[in-house]
């Protein structure tokens, strides 16, 4: 029973920290931007409660150049509104003044989106989406979450320095005594 039970922990640990590797710490490391999915727009790929990790996207046309029919694309439909929406890139153009400018719609939906997305409303590429990860998160605000990460982590490293003594503990135990 003790060895199921600590199959457990260690299958739950493993999880939580895979997604807070997942969530924060890549996206920190790497300038994205972790943001959770709040409508079903892009059901089933991506469902409502998943974290979907955004690499920003600047006004540099090369940048813009690179995304493709099928990325999916974060943007900022309304300027007087700071609702951001994920959508997948159905079509690729230019605006009259010859800047890159992308159709969109969600997966779930039947149409295209109205009104085209210029390269002023995009705000990044999703690289990957963490299903169901944002959930959990909702629950918190920022400060919480921000506890929670340093709680998890001081956990895991004392569970690592109580396994360190314990080893060393042992190792010492083994070792013969001279008696010279």
């Amino acid at each position: 029973m003790k060895g199921v039970l600590s199959a457990v922990l260690w299958t739950l640990a493993g999880t939580v920290l895979l997604v807070l590797c997942l969530t924060v710490v890549v996206p920190r490391l790497l300038g994205w931007v972790p943001l959770t999915v709040q409508s079903g727009s892009m059901s089933p790929a991506i469902p409502v409660g998943s974290v979907v990790v955004v690499d920003p996207v600047g006004p540099d046309p090369a940048e813009l150049e690179r995304i493709e029919v099928g990325d999916v694309v974060t943007f900022m439909p309304r300027p007087e509104d700071p609702t951001l929406v994920t959508h997948r890139v159905t079509a690729v153009g230019a605006t009259t003044g010859g800047d890159p400018s992308f159709i969109t719609r969600g997966d779930a939906n039947e149409q295209d989106d109205a009104d085209t997305v210029t390269a002023t409303q995009l705000r990044g590429v999703v690289r990957y989406d963490v299903p169901w990860a944002g959930r959990a998160a909702a629950l918190l605000d920022s400060d919480q979450r921000r506890v929670g990460v340093i709680l998890v982590a001081v956990c895991f490293l004392g569970y690592a320095a109580v396994h360190g003594v314990r080893a060393i503990r042992d190792a010492a135990a083994r070792r013969p005594v001279n008696s010279e």
